[in-house]
């Protein structure tokens, strides 16, 4: 009996958590005006899983640990769910934006609680809530950039493109020897789009530190030998161009190739 009673409050803390964390990814794909790039930018970062899954099951946790010497603890309970979307914030963020986190926070700890207390691990229909996190597990390794009237052009030292439309990121190798430090800068403009950026990938397709030279030079070190990846990214961009160079310490700035 112990067993099931345990396992039935896991359950009812997963189907919580899994309802809340939908209506979380519905409200962001549906402000991005359904970018699939965009959303998938979010769904990749652990600590959004962590939050609702880790620290979202285990304050449920602890409410019902304080609710135990807590008597009329009904109308208690959601004030108690509702300022714990505040603590983890206040201790990572200034007082000013924590504030603001901690009430969405505490927004979706309230949607965890419905979910808790509403969708019933026995009911068949509770375990719908699970689609929208799974469906969003299946999206992590999928490619969601979308490259339109790409035309590129290639060199030993610079990429340079021109699309109608672009979507999401490309990636361009660039390898170094253990010891070296090399240089790039990119261009980049389109007519219409929302934003573009541009940033750097290690050999395992994590982020990689890199320096601020100037307004229009970074570069990076190679601590060993490896291969890292320019990241030049768009988001809805139309009718553009960008170019990237780049070239090792102590050699001349290459030219473009028109």
């Amino acid at each position: 009996m112990g067993k099931h009673f345990i396992k039935n409050r896991l359950l009812e803390r997963i189907i919580g958590a899994s309802f809340s964390i939908s209506i979380f990814f519905i409200v962001i794909i549906s402000s991005s005006g359904f970018n699939f790039f965009e959303f998938h930018e979010l769904i990749t970062i652990p600590a959004i899983w962590a939050l609702f899954f880790g620290y979202g099951i285990i304050s449920s946790i602890f409410i019902d640990v304080i609710g135990k010497f807590i008597p009329n603890f009904t109308g208690k309970q959601i004030l108690l769910y509702f300022l714990i979307g505040y603590p983890l914030f206040l201790v990572l963020m200034p007082i000013e934006y924590a504030l603001i986190a901690g009430t969405i926070g505490g927004f979706f700890s309230l949607l965890f609680l419905f979910g808790k207390e509403k969708l019933k691990p026995l009911k068949w229909y509770s375990w719908i809530v699970i689609v929208i996190p799974l469906v969003c597990l299946v999206m992590i390794p999928m490619d969601h950039t979308s490259k339109v009237g790409w035309n590129e052009v290639t060199g030993d030292t610079f990429v340079e493109v021109e699309y109608e439309y672009f979507n999401g990121e490309h990636l361009i190798p660039i390898h170094g020897e253990q010891g070296e430090r090399i240089y790039f800068d990119v261009e980049h403009h389109f007519k219409n789009g929302n934003s573009y950026g541009m940033s750097l990938y290690d050999e395992n397709g994590d982020y990689a530190g890199m320096n601020e030279e100037n307004d229009d030079v970074s570069s990076v070190d190679f601590k060993k030998t490896a291969t890292k990846y320019i990241v030049v990214q768009a988001i809805n961009g139309e009718q553009g161009q960008f170019r990237v160079r780049w070239w090792k310490e102590g050699e001349t700035v290459p030219d473009w190739a028109k």
